[in-house]
This record gives C-alpha cells, sequence and structure tokens, in this order.
C-alpha cells in the first residue's frame, strides 16, 4: 500500500492502482491522481476533451501513419472487421479492389460508435441537422477506423453483440479469424429482457481478436464527450444552408445516446450504456487485454489530434470508473509535481513563451504533429491548441495569433481565474472577436470565476462564407492572469516576508523540527516537505 500525504493544496489519498506511468506522457494523467468512480471519470473527462481533430477528409491520410500495417513486406491498411483485405496505403483516387479484399467497394470509414447515434440536442430541428453538426466525434480518429466496405456495409447502424446461435447469423466475414465478424440475431444475455422488439433487431460481433479494442473505444467515447464541453455548431440561414460556424461555450452538444446499447431513460452521463451493454464491454475488455496494435495507435492519435485513450494506457481502468474498484483511488504512476500557488501574472504571447524552435515547422503548420503547446508561469499552465480541424498555429516575437478553431486556456492549479486582460493589436482580420468558454467577455477583458477558461476567435466558415477567408485570425500580443486569493497564503506571504519562522498555509507557526509532509511558508517563500 502506497501512501502519500499532501496538505490543503494537494491531495490525501490512499490507492492500491498500480500502474506504471505510460511512456511519453509526463503529467498528462497528473490532474486524475487520487480521484475514484464518478470523479475520476470526470478528470478524465478534463484531460481528454476537446481533441484537435483532422478535418473528415484527411483522415484518410491519417489512416497512413495510425493503420498502417505490413504483412509480407507490404505496407497495408490495417482492417479489424476483416482479416484478409489488403487495401494499400491512400493515394488519390484510392483503389476499389485492391488485393485480397471482402469484395470490390473498397475500404470506407467506419464510426464505431454510429455517428447516427450522437443525437446532438442543440443541433438544428429534425430533418435539417446534419453528421458535420456532430463535430468533433465526426472524425475523433480513436473511433473512426479504416475498415472494408462490404463488412462495414453489413455492420450498417447496428448495435454490437453476440451472435451464439448459428441459425441466427445472416452475414459473416472471409476466412481468416478464428472467429468471423457476423452479422445476425443477438444472444448476448440481457438483450431480450432489455431490448424492445429485439426479435425484430440485428447486431454486429467483430471478431475476438478486437473486441477489446471496440470495447475501450466505447468507453473513450463516454469519456471524452460527456455534456457541457467546447466545441463548435453550425450557423445555418433559413433555408438550412451552412453559412459558418459559432464556438460554442455550454450545454449538452452531445445529446442523448440515440440506440439500444445506451439506456435512452437515464440523463446521468456518468454510466450511459443499458446493462446489457455494458456488462458485454466490460467482458470484452476483459477477455481481450490491451495489445501492442493499440498502444501504437494511441500514441499515433496523441501525435495526430493531440489526446490519448486512457482506457488503453490504464488496462482495467474502467473497474476503477464504473466496476469493483470504484472506491479505490486512482494512481497515474508518475511523481506528483508541485501543487504550486496560482499568482497573479502579466506574460508576454509570443514564440518565446512556448521554448520551442518555430522556424523548423513553418511556423508550426504541421498538420500531423498537432499536440498542444503548454508552458507554466506563475502556477497557471498556459496550453496553445490547434483546436478542431484547425490547420495552423503561429507565433512570432510579439504575439501569437488565434486562427479558425485555435484554442488558448489558462488554467489555475488551486486558485480560480477572476479576471483576464488581453492586448490585442489592431492588425485584426474584421469581425474577429474573443470568446470564452465560460464567464463573460468585453472589451477584451474576461471576467469570471474559473480555474479553466479557454479562448478563441469567433469562427466564419472554412468555405469563404459571406467572403470571410478560413485564414483570419485574431492576434494576441499580451496577457495579464488575476487569481483569487481564496487560502489566505498572499496576505501570509506579506505579512512574514522577512520572519524566519515556518508556518502552514492557513497561517499557523510549525516546529521546523517535526514537519510532515505537506507545503509550509518561511520568508515568504514556499517550501514543500516530502
Amino acid at each position: 500500500m502506497k501512501k502519500k500525504l499532501l496538505t490543503a493544496l494537494c491531495l490525501l489519498f490512499t490507492t492500491t492502482a498500480l500502474w506504471a506511468q505510460p511512456a511519453g506522457t509526463g503529467t498528462y494523467y497528473q490532474k486524475a491522481n487520487g480521484k475514484k468512480g464518478r470523479e475520476l471519470k470526470t478528470a478524465m473527462f478534463n484531460i481528454i476533451k476537446n481533441p484537435s481533430v483532422v478535418d473528415y477528409d484527411s483522415l484518410w491520410y491519417a489512416y497512413n501513419i495510425s493503420d498502417k500495417r505490413v504483412i509480407d513486406n507490404e505496407e497495408i491498411i490495417w482492417d479489424m472487421y476483416s482479416n484478409i483485405s489488403r487495401y494499400p496505403l491512400y493515394t488519390y483516387p484510392h483503389g476499389t479492389g485492391a488485393g485480397n479484399t471482402e469484395g470490390v467497394k473498397g475500404i470506407q470509414r467506419e464510426h464505431s460508435l454510429v455517428k447516427k447515434w450522437f443525437n446532438p440536442t442543440d443541433a438544428p430541428a429534425s430533418g435539417t441537422k446534419t453528421y458535420d453538426d456532430v463535430r468533433p466525434m465526426y472524425s475523433d480518429l480513436v473511433h473512426v477506423i479504416p475498415t472494408d466496405a462490404v463488412c462495414n456495409n453489413n455492420r450498417n447502424d447496428l448495435c454490437y453483440g453476440e451472435i451464439d446461435d448459428p441459425a441466427q447469423v445472416d452475414w459473416q466475414s472471409a476466412d481468416g479469424f478464428s472467429k468471423k465478424s457476423k452479422q445476425g440475431g443477438c444472444s448476448t444475455p440481457g438483450w431480450k429482457e432489455q431490448v424492445e422488439n429485439y426479435a425484430k433487431k440485428r447486431v454486429y460481433e467483430p471478431n475476438d481478436e478486437y473486441k477489446g479494442d471496440l470495447a475501450r473505444i466505447y468507453f473513450y467515447m463516454v469519456t471524452c464527450y460527456e455534456p457541457h464541453y467546447l466545441s463548435w455548431m453550425p450557423i445555418r440561414d433559413t433555408d438550412h444552408k451552412k453559412t459558418g460556424e459559432l464556438f460554442y461555450l455550454s450545454g449538452n452538444h452531445c445529446g442523448t445516446w440515440d440506440c439500444d446499447m445506451f439506456d435512452a431513460g437515464d440523463d446521468d452521463a456518468y454510466q450511459p450504456f443499458a446493462p446489457w451493454a455494458f456488462d458485454m464491454l466490460i467482458r470484452w475488455s476483459k477477455e481481450d487485454p490491451v495489445s501492442q496494435k493499440e498502444i501504437e495507435r494511441n500514441n499515433t492519435v496523441w501525435q495526430l489530434q493531440g489526446n490519448r485513450n486512457p482506457f488503453v494506457d490504464y488496462p482495467g481502468l474502467e473497474d476503477y470508473i464504473w466496476g469493483e474498484k470504484k472506491e479505490v483511488a486512482f494512481d497515474y504512476g508518475g511523481d506528483i509535481a508541485d501543487c504550486g500557488m496560482s499568482d497573479n501574472c502579466d506574460i508576454a504571447l509570443n514564440r518565446q513563451l512556448f521554448g520551442i524552435d518555430w522556424s523548423t515547422t513553418d511556423n508550426m503548420c504541421d498538420y500531423w504533429t498537432r499536440t498542444p503547446l503548454t508552458i507554466e508561469k506563475s502556477g497557471i499552465t498556459f496550453t496553445y491548441s490547434y483546436g478542431m480541424e484547425g490547420k495552423i498555429l503561429y507565433a512570432d516575437d510579439s504575439k501569437l495569433r488565434l486562427y479558425n478553431y485555435n484554442t488558448l486556456t489558462l488554467t489555475a492549479h488551486n486558485n480560480e481565474i477572476t479576471k483576464v486582460e488581453f492586448t490585442i493589436p489592431d492588425r485584426n482580420h474584421d469581425n474577429k472577436t474573443l470568446v470564452a468558454s465560460v464567464g463573460e467577455v468585453s472589451d477584451n477583458i474576461w471576467t469570471g470565476n474559473a480555474q479553466e477558461v479557454s479562448f478563441a476567435s469567433n469562427y466564419v466558415s472554412s468555405t469563404k462564407a459571406g467572403g470571410v477567408s478560413k485564414h483570419y485570425y485574431l492576434e494576441l500580443s499580451n496577457v495579464k492572469v488575476t487569481v483569487a486569493n481564496p487560502s489566505g497564503i498572499e496576505q501570509m506571504k506579506a505579512e512574514h516576508f522577512s520572519d524566519n519562522r515556518i508556518y502552514n498555509v492557513v497561517g499557523v507557526q510549525m516546529d521546523e523540527k517535526q514537519l510532515p509532509a505537506g507545503i509550509y511558508i518561511k520568508n515568504g517563500r514556499k517550501m514543500i516537505i516530502k
């Protein structure tokens, strides 16, 4: 049993979760450390939300990186529905009958969590919404996988399930898997009791080799796309023609998950699966453990859209969120960094801020390396992200730019941010204004109370709707951040600035010879005892 004791500014917990920190992830998962059950899922949501997904058509190029497989010295696209397809890496136009395939219809982009299930509650009225209205999940590389068209068409929009009775099989994939992919009547326990008109419905059973992969994809999707996340929504004219997009501030953009695999009668986002589907997915994740393929694809997703699937990084994480271990605190496997105090700060926004070499990436217009840029100043983390489908990040010696979909996020470690003042030069395109995920913006000044706030510029169509180019931007040259002071530490620092005595975070004098682990103040400076 490993114990970590932190004071009021950090986290007190005991845990038996003994995972190794995933290679190369640094402190990515640190904010979930010590969380349990529902709080753990929400912490993971806040870590992986708002992926900087590529646009839908660019998925073909992404597959050349994320789903490349070498068989008999030939580079092909990895297919989880067929074990005999041999589609080459993408070239335009893509071939339709390459190699030894299931059929002659080529390869498709398969929404493993079916796109029509997203049912966005804030989309236009029924009959006018399009699949583009459910972005970014529409092109999220984690769940949009390449598959043979024949297999995919037989999957259609069916739930995943299990088909044990050969007489119930309507279609199955070609030889190659130990157990073929198939479509037919469902025999998963609970199906008949929990699904209306079950006898008339069909399911799709993937082969055993990838059932765990797909279960972990589903766990990711219901975590990444909980309600209340930052996104974009389409703007339509009276004829429902798309004329632009709006930075979406709050609400249930994802809406309900509309299919038999989800509990339509439960609005709680914590565990949205129907019992029969939840039990099946949990079982699949155990019977088909995380593979090297998943690990490598997860690392590539991190490169391509800037987030990760924690259920691949931490096998069995689902048990700590929903299962028998939900009362056990999560340990992300890395060191606990200094929790830090969030202080007021005045920061120049320029290329020097993030400490990287911009020259080798053409102003960070590196479409396939989309991990966000982060830096910590005065206990506040600054995150500069491509955003959904964004194609460029730009900064020079005097400013950075918010192009369409770019976001700048400020996260305070402890105190809440109460005011953010931006200096915005005059060199900006018309109609570009600053918008925020929470709070209010007036005259380039944000006010509110939030531990985290994201900023973007308003966006009007990537297709020059209304004559506005997708390359228009808003420039930011400086930001001044004001934080609240709930713990009274600032006053204590001022009062004891030349005081050699040691105080805890609430101002009580301590015995220097008998200090337990924690954070203390001496001579106005913070010190940590481990």
